[in-house]
């Protein structure tokens, strides 16, 4: 007697219609949760950081409408 292996169709299906359901709740999370509009914030921050960073490692610093040299901006309020 010959043996099959392998999945059956209905198997197959099932998996699929899981799957389908999977990907439409985590599209339906991602753009009512505010998944995207998080990421762009973090984006934000991200570069805001390392914009001041770089301000810091060249030694140029803005405080209000000041910009110049940390030491010269730091003797300015004393």
């Amino acid at each position: 007697m010959k043996t099959q292996k392998g999945i059956t169709l209905i198997a197959l299906v099932i998996t699929i219609i899981v799957m389908l359901i999977l990907v439409a709740v985590t599209i339906t999370m991602a753009i009512q949760g505010g998944l995207f509009g998080h990421a762009k914030n973090a984006a934000d921050q991200t570069t805001n950081a390392r914009d001041a960073e770089q301000s810091l490692a060249s030694g140029q610093v803005t405080v209000g409408n000041t910009t110049g040299d940390i030491g010269d901006i730091a003797n300015s309020y004393k």
